[in-house]
C-alpha cells in the first residue's frame, strides 16, 4: 500500500513538472457599450443621415474599454533559459456575433486571427524573435504615451482619412519580423519588419471619345514596414521612443517617416501621460501609380504615368494625459490630443483636437461599468463624422 502511494506521488510529481514546462492559456475580453454619436452638419454617421445623430449598440473598441477578442498564449520550456511561445487572438463583435476582420497595413479584408497570430523563441539572455502577424512598433507603446492605451479615447485616429491624429501604421503588420533585446538597466531595443512580399493588384478602365481610346490600368503595390524602438521602464517612470518608415512599392525611397517620442511618471495619486510624433511625407502603405494609354489614329501613342502619392505633407501632434484612481473601485482618465497637417503649396494647415473624459467602476477585478465623453474640434470640424460621442458601458475581462 505505501509503495503504491509512492509510486502515485511520484507520477504526479512528473505529472506537475512536465505541465509546468509547456501551457496554453485561453483568455479574452468582452465589451459593449450604448453610445450616442453626433456628427458635423456637413457630415453623418455610418448608416445615418447628415447632421443627423445615432444611437446604437457598439463593441468596446469604438471609444470603449477595449476590443472585445478571444486568444491562446502558450510557452515551452526548452531548457537553458530558452522558451518556444505562440499567441493567436481574433477580434469579436458581440453585438452581431461577428468575428475577423482586419486592421492592418495592407488592406482590409476578413481573416479569422485578425490582431495577433505569431510563433517565437524567447531567450533571457540573447532576447526574443518573433514570427507572424505583429503589433507595429508604434502600437507597442501605447501603455507608454496614451492614458487609455488606445481605448476610450486614443490618441491614434483618422478625423478623416488625410487628417491623422497619431499613427501607428495600422497597428499590426503581416509578415513580421521582430527581435526584442532583453532588458538592460531598464531599457529594451526592438527592431522590427514587414515584409511587402511584392503585394499588389492592377485594373484597368477602357474610355472611347471620337477616335481616341484612353485605357487607364491603376497599380496598387504595399511597401515594406520598418521600425525601430528604444523602451526604459524604472520605478514611477515609462519612456519610449521609436522611428518608422515605409519603403518601397510604387514609392521612391523612404516615405511616411514618423518619430514618436513620450511616456508616463506615476505620482501614486495620479499618473501623467505626454508624447510628441512628428511625420514627414505623409502617406499609406499601398500606394498607386496610374498609367495612361491614349490611342489616335492620327497622333503616335503616348504614355504617361502619374503616381498620386506625392511626398511633403508633414503631420506633427502632441498628447496630454492622466489616470486618477479614485479609491480602490473608481478610475478617472482625461486626455487632449492635437495634430496639425502641413499641406503642400498654397493650401493652409488644417488642425484636429480630440478630447475626453471617461469614469470606470470596478465591481470586480475582471468585470466594470464606464461612462465616457469625447468631443472632436478643428478646422472645418463640421465636416466630422464623430464630431461628438457619448457612451456608458459594460466590459469583462476572463
Amino acid at each position: 500500500m505505501n509503495k503504491s502511494l509512492l509510486a502515485l506521488a511520484v507520477l504526479g510529481a512528473f505529472v506537475g513538472a512536465a505541465s509546468a514546462q509547456s501551457s496554453v492559456t485561453i483568455y479574452g475580453l468582452i465589451d459593449q457599450n450604448v453610445k450616442y454619436q453626433d456628427p458635423g452638419r456637413l457630415a453623418s454617421v455610418a448608416g445615418g443621415r447628415p447632421g443627423k445623430g445615432v444611437v446604437r449598440v457598439d463593441d468596446g473598441g469604438t471609444g470603449g474599454l477595449g476590443s472585445s477578442r478571444l486568444g491562446f498564449r502558450g510557452v515551452e520550456d526548452l531548457g537553458d533559459g530558452l522558451k518556444a511561445i505562440f499567441r493567436l487572438e481574433l477580434g469579436v463583435s458581440p453585438d452581431t456575433g461577428g468575428a475577423g476582420g482586419r486592421t492592418t497595413l495592407q488592406g482590409s479584408n476578413n481573416v479569422f486571427f485578425n490582431r495577433e497570430a505569431w510563433v517565437g523563441l524567447e531567450s533571457k539572455s540573447l532576447g526574443t524573435v518573433r514570427l507572424g502577424r505583429l503589433n507595429t512598433q508604434s502600437r507597442d507603446i501605447r501603455y507608454f504615451i496614451d492614458a487609455t492605451n488606445e481605448r476610450e479615447f486614443s490618441v491614434v485616429e483618422n478625423i478623416t482619412s488625410a487628417r491623422p491624429l497619431f499613427q501607428n501604421f495600422g497597428s499590426r503588420v503581416d509578415n513580421g519580423v521582430n527581435y526584442r533585446s532583453p532588458s538592460l538597466g531598464g531599457f529594451e531595443v526592438s527592431v522590427s519588419v514587414g515584409l511587402a512580399e511584392d503585394i499588389g493588384s492592377t485594373a484597368s478602365t477602357v474610355t472611347t471619345a471620337g477616335t481616341v481610346t484612353t485605357t487607364t490600368a491603376v497599380r496598387t503595390e504595399a511597401s515594406e514596414y520598418q521600425g525601430l524602438g528604444l523602451t526604459f521602464k524604472n520605478g514611477p517612470i515609462m519612456a519610449a521612443l521609436t522611428y518608422e518608415q515605409l519603403n518601397g512599392g510604387v514609392v521612391s525611397g523612404n516615405y511616411n517617416k514618423v518619430i514618436t517620442i513620450g511616456g508616463n511618471y506615476d505620482f501614486g495619486i495620479a499618473k501623467l501621460f505626454a508624447a510628441y510624433q512628428n511625420t514627414k511625407d505623409f502617406g499609406g502603405q499601398l500606394a498607386s501609380a496610374t498609367t495612361t494609354t491614349v490611342v489616335d489614329s492620327s497622333i503616335p501613342s503616348t504614355v504617361t504615368t502619374v503616381t498620386p502619392f506625392v511626398k511633403g505633407i508633414d503631420v506633427d501632434a502632441y498628447n496630454i494625459g492622466v489616470r486618477v484612481p479614485l479609491g480602490k473601485q473608481w478610475l478617472l482618465k482625461a486626455q487632449f490630443t492635437q495634430s496639425t497637417v502641413d499641406r503642400l503649396g498654397a493650401l493652409p494647415d488644417l488642425d484636429q483636437e480630440k478630447y475626453g473624459v471617461s469614469i470606470a467602476y470596478l465591481l470586480s477585478k475582471r468585470t466594470s461599468i464606464y461612462a465616457v465623453v469625447t468631443q472632436r474640434s478643428g478646422d472645418d470640424d463640421e465636416t466630422f463624422a464623430r464630431k461628438g460621442e457619448y457612451l456608458v458601458g459594460v466590459n469583462h475581462t476572463f
